[in-house]
């Protein structure tokens, strides 16, 4: 098939001089998609009540904060390496002093700036289109489902638009060949990596894009024209070798390579077709294949120099991201979970919407690559898993599928059947339009067409939106208000956070997120994670609380600290109480926030208890630090309808292992057994001074396999211990009576 094109520079100069007013004019329709996209973005942010990713939200806070603070990145106070310029352009807003508007701030500005991938993809694509092909070609960009990224604490909010604003300065480059749009290329080159770790691609697209655009040229097609067989299969040797010897070299200077070249190179192709599934679905499956599709050039196709350079610089960008994102997926199905990470691929959604828009335009294809992208697209949406979840973090793209399923009770087969339709047909209308002779009527359907992917697509943006609200205000329960009663006390003031047994970290992520008063996150038993440093203070016998090898210089001591009760005790008065939702819906937990004593140090403490109140494999202790009088420790242990078993109450002094206290001498030891459904409760008198218990369970167990059809528990289970100390014995209570 054949096409016509005339060269953009002939009309450049056939067009009379534009004035300032014209240009304005020109500039409305542009403007005005970002100015209504935005809108939309800005108020789904506002619905927005709390950000929920984390760890990933709540690291990019940590680092952002301390650079406002101190100019430096850091994670809950540690030093910390740069990681991203997103987190300097957020850092001032951190200077806000309500968090509940510096949140805010944060979020209107993500919307503004990752919505503004508008503009390098329109003036990328109007290098070899008209203006309103290239409007559909922006506006497709900016509204696809992973727009509602636009709200959230990530990096994507600028990489996406800086990603798209490197495309057009490396095309613009290669067309002008000018030397500021060169500098201005590799500038931005260099800078992507910077912006967000994984745009170390963009230097590479730099590079093959190039290669690719020599090899394209003129010159080397003639002088390819004298190629033999043997020539072709000797540049094809030595792509092949370059390839391995980049992997060779890469492999011996990172394990991460290594182990997914080696052992797991069919991930890499498995995950990243996955990811392209997800991305394909998201745009409407009709500009991923129209988009891939337009790389080739058609037979009799005018040789356009912006075409040319378009090309070579979409092909590399799909090659760098789709080999970045199936690597990065395969590594983390080794180290983490099997993920779709379509989050990594959506940086080639402008190059596939421009591609689309080129197509479109010219109502010319190559039919045999649309035939094989086609064939491709099918396979995506037949071989990606549909997750069942109200949102996938990491793979917005199925947002439109799963909020069907939540509403309509769309199921994955039936989505499959209508995803497959709508690449059947428009795929038809694509190759059939080049054959019809009424160029209206061609145009008429295509435009028809577009207007159903740009719809497409804002519908999965919206529904994208829609599942990031509703899961925002259900971890938002979790907290309840309000978020900043810490620094509502505190008023900036250190403040430690210390737990104990924690199952689910989302309420201390939220309680982190919200209350910048508190600089520390330790638990007793390592049960705490990051982002940040976390783990265990050191305790002395006495119960003192320090960061450094001696006790008497603990390193850095805080004002206030708010306590995991009941298993961790700290000395102090109580300034707050604040309730929040346990790791099962039903259950309301409380924390309190204490006026700690200087030096810091801990009252009482339980270890190796869960949330639910079972004790573990390494059973459970209790440690009494304060130098009372005498008291009363109670002690309950069930076993609930799970056999029963023998146990060992040990009572004695407290002395320092490794830096952490654990039961010295044993002055008292109570041997006894628990049955299924009793609950026993020892009374024991306590000494005048500091002391430890401990309850040994010999006959552990797994829920799971005990009762494989009851039970999915996993745990090794001892009992249900519940310790509390009593200054004097309640009225009514029989010493170490039971019942």
């Amino acid at each position: 098939m054949s096409a016509v094109a005339t060269p953009r520079r002939a009309e450049e100069e056939a067009r009379p001089r534009l004035t300032v007013a014209d240009r304005l004019l020109a500039a409305v329709p542009l403007a005005s998609i970002y100015l209504w996209l935005s809108i939309v973005y800005c108020v789904e942010a506002w619905k927005r009540t709390t950000p929920w990713l984390f760890t990933d939200e709540l690291e990019m806070t940590q680092i952002s904060r301390a650079i406002a603070a101190t100019g430096h990145a850091a994670r809950r106070g540690e030093p910390y390496k740069f990681r991203s310029l997103y987190t300097y352009m957020i850092a001032p807003l951190w200077w806000i002093d309500d968090v509940a508007k510096a949140f805010s701030a944060v979020k209107y500005v993500d919307v503004l700036v990752m919505t503004s991938v508008i503009f390098p993809t329109y003036f990328l694509a109007r290098l070899f289109m008209r203006r309103g092909w290239a409007l559909f070609a922006a506006g497709g960009a900016a509204a696809l489902p992973s727009l509602a990224y636009s709200s959230w604490i990530v990096e994507e909010t600028l990489a996406y638009p800086f990603a798209a604003l490197c495309f057009f300065l490396i095309v613009k480059a290669f067309v002008e060949k000018s030397r500021w749009w060169v500098i201005g290329a590799i500038a931005a080159s260099l800078v992507a990596p910077f912006v967000r770790g994984e745009l170390i691609v963009i230097p590479i697209v730099l590079l093959i894009g190039g290669s690719f655009a020599i090899w394209s040229s003129d010159r080397e097609r003639t002088r390819r024209e004298s190629w033999t067989t043997g020539d072709y299969l000797g540049v094809v040797v030595l792509v092949l070798g370059a390839i391995f010897a980049v992997s060779a070299l890469a492999s011996h200077h990172s394990q991460q390579w290594y182990s997914v070249t080696y052992y797991y190179k069919h991930r890499i192709f498995v995950l990243g077709d996955w990811a392209a599934g997800a991305l394909a679905i998201g745009m409407g499956v009709i500009p991923f294949v129209v988009g891939l599709a337009a790389l080739a050039p058609t037979r009799g196709e005018a040789r356009v120099r912006e075409v040319r350079m378009f090309r070579s610089v979409a092909a590399a960008g799909i090659i760098g991201f789709a080999l970045y994102t199936g690597m990065k997926a395969a590594y983390l199905s080794t180290v983490f979970a099997t993920r779709i990470e379509e989050r990594n691929l959506i940086y080639i959604a402008p190059l596939l919407f421009i591609g689309t828009a080129l197509v479109f335009e010219r109502r010319r294809v190559n039919l045999i690559a649309l035939a094989a992208a086609t064939a491709y697209g099918f396979y995506l949406v037949v071989g990606t898993p549909y997750p069942s979840v109200q949102l996938y973090s990491d793979a917005l793209g199925f947002s439109i599928i799963q909020q069907a399923n939540r509403y309509y009770e769309l199921t994955s087969g039936s989505a499959q059947w209508l995803l497959i339709g709508i690449l059947l047909v428009g795929a038809a209308v694509v190759a059939v339009s080049a054959f019809v002779r009424r160029t209206s009527i061609a145009l008429g359907t295509l435009a028809v067409l577009a207007v159903g992917i740009f719809a497409w697509n804002v519908t999965g943006q919206i529904s994208a939106a829609a599942g990031n609200v509703s899961i925002a205000r259900e971890t938002g329960s979790i907290l309840r208000h309000p978020y900043t009663w810490v620094d509502d006390v505190t008023h900036g003031k250190q403040t430690l956070y210390l737990g104990q047994g924690v199952a689910d970290q989302r309420s201390e992520w939220l309680l982190e997120f919200w209350n910048r008063s508190i600089v520390t996150v330790n638990s007793l038993d390592s049960s705490l994670v990051g982002p940040g440093p976390s783990g265990t203070p050191n305790i002395a016998a006495d119960g003192r609380i320090y960061w450094s090898l001696n006790p008497d210089d603990p390193g850095r001591t805080y004002d206030y600290a708010v306590e995991d009760w009941p298993c961790v005790d700290l000395a102090g008065t109580v300034a707050a109480t604040h309730g929040y939702q346990g790791p099962s819906q039903t259950e309301l937990r409380e924390w309190k926030l204490i006026q700690l004593t200087k030096p810091n140090r801990l009252r009482a403490a339980c270890i190796g208890l869960y949330p639910d109140g079972w004790s573990g494999a390494n059973d459970s202790t209790y440690f009494h630090f304060a130098n009372a009088a005498h008291g009363w420790l109670r002690i309950r242990i069930s076993r609930q309808s799970w056999p029963g078993s023998p146990v060992h109450v040990q009572f004695g002094s407290i002395r320092t292992q490794y830096k952490q206290p654990v039961v010295g001498r044993i002055f008292r030891e109570l041997r006894f057994d628990t049955r299924s459904g009793e609950t026993k409760v020892i009374w024991l008198r306590t000494p005048a001074g500091r002391f430890g218990a401990r309850v040994v369970i010999d006959k552990k167990f797994v829920p799971r396999e005990l009762n494989p059809e009851g039970s999915s528990d996993p745990r090794t289970l001892g009992a249900q211990v519940d310790y509390r100390f009593f200054k004097k014995l309640p009225r009514g209570v029989t010493p170490r009576s039971s019942g």
